[in-house]
């Protein structure tokens, strides 16, 4: 049987068994943590090419696409909601004009003008994740919050790239391994 007895006066300082408890609180705390980091909701965009990049996105946040319609040359931006892993929904899209390319049926969603001069599709079409070809003409960007990414200098005109949501630590497994 071992003797866990400390044999060091009280006087001489911290006892040997407590910074073993403090490393292991502190170790424990760590692991904790880095769990619940690791669990967290991202949106990864992967390219067919080049590197991935994410950002955090919980239950509910919102992020958009915006680019420049190809024949129109208005804006054009899809909006979409993450639900949960591998769980999107693009809730409405937010056009200029009614012009060549744009929807115009009923049976796309519910269309509204709004305040500013710009129509509203309202869609709610749910996503496993959302493919997309890049291109200079559209001059894709992706919006969420304050951040926006430019996706042509990022990855370069005709770049396939899927975006997803997706755990932390799946977006990091997909990257370095």
């Amino acid at each position: 049987m071992p003797n866990f007895k400390d044999r060091k006066p009280a006087n001489a300082g911290s006892r040997s068994f407590f910074p073993v408890k403090s490393f292991l609180i502190l170790v424990t705390v760590c692991v904790v943590f880095l769990a619940w980091y690791a669990t967290r909701l991202v949106v990864a965009v992967v390219p067919e090419e080049g590197d991935s990049f994410c950002f955090t996105a919980p239950p509910g946040e919102e992020w958009h696409i915006s680019l420049t319609h190809s024949v129109e040359k208005t804006e054009w931006n899809d909006y979409f909601t993450v639900n949960a892993v591998n769980d999107m929904t693009m809730t409405h899209t937010r056009f200029e004009s009614m012009g060549w390319g744009y929807p115009y049926s009923p049976s796309e969603g519910k269309l509204t003008m709004t305040e500013d001069g710009k129509f509203d599709l309202t869609m709610n079409r749910p996503y496993k994740e959302v493919a997309l070809r890049i291109s200079e003409q559209a001059m894709p960007q992706l919006v969420h919050g304050s951040q926006r990414y430019d996706l042509i200098k990022m990855y370069g005109q005709g770049t396939a790239l899927k975006i997803k949501a997706q755990y932390r630590y799946s977006y990091w497994y997909e990257k370095y391994f």
